[in-house]
């Protein structure tokens, strides 16, 4: 169900620090198993990772309920939002997660940029993981203290045009409506579904249109799925 980028990541940590990684099961109809979910949390885990909605299966994550349940655990959330915050209303507040992730180039942006959202009492405590210009208050040959939130981040010279575009695309959206984005989608969606079920040999993967973003993913029995994607690409 995972993006490689909420995957290979915690692989590298788990090769460089020795951490284990556990996962959460996927059930027959390709909804996250909160039971299984419950057992692991008897583990105490540091942070729990996941998607709010899945690019490989269309899942939309029951997050609110993930994030409660691991933060009774001990554990910080975080929340890999790059397909749900173009597709859906997202408030990280009401979330109540620690971190929320999501990428410009899926909401009408420009590519090679993102935002990481985090509480801001976790970024006080967080040191800086990239060095140079802007990020430091105080430096000396020998030593240096960090600048406030948000520069100990951001070291360099920023992305400014990125940026820019960047905000004139969540300005567009909001526009738009993410109420009207998300309904239009479902509408889209469960018409999808209905007329691929009518075609012989296609297999649907992942949850039902209450369950699903504007994702579908199918198989056709006899051809490649890259054929597929090139015909219709075509």
């Amino acid at each position: 169900m995972e993006h490689h980028s909420n995957l290979i990541p915690w692989q590298i940590l788990a090769a460089e620090r020795g951490i284990q990684l556990e996962f959460i099961p996927i059930t027959p109809n390709k909804l996250l198993d909160i039971e299984e979910y419950i057992n692991l949390l008897e583990l105490k885990p540091r942070l729990v990772a996941f998607t709010h909605m899945s690019n490989v299966l269309g899942t939309i994550n029951p997050a609110e309920e993930i994030i409660r349940l691991a933060h009774q655990a001990g554990a910080l959330t975080l929340v890999d939002g790059a397909q749900s915050a173009p597709h859906l209303p997202v408030n990280v507040t009401n979330l109540d997660t620690d971190f929320f992730a999501f990428s410009a180039h899926k909401m009408c942006g420009p590519t090679g940029i993102g935002i990481l959202y985090a509480r801001e009492e976790l970024l006080q405590t967080m040191p800086p993981f990239l060095g140079g210009g802007d990020m430091i208050k105080r430096v000396s040959l020998r030593s240096f203290s960090s600048n406030e939130l948000p520069y100990k981040f951001e070291a360099g010279t920023p992305a400014i045009a990125e940026a820019i575009g960047f905000g004139a695309a969540v300005e567009f959206l909001d526009g738009l409506g993410m109420e009207r984005i998300a309904a239009h989608e479902k509408d889209i969606v469960g018409y999808a579904l209905e007329r691929l079920e009518e075609v012989p040999g296609v297999k649907i993967f992942g949850p039902d249109v209450e369950h699903k973003g504007g994702v579908v993913a199918f198989t056709l029995a006899g051809i490649h799925p890259h054929d597929i994607a090139q015909i219709l690409d075509a």
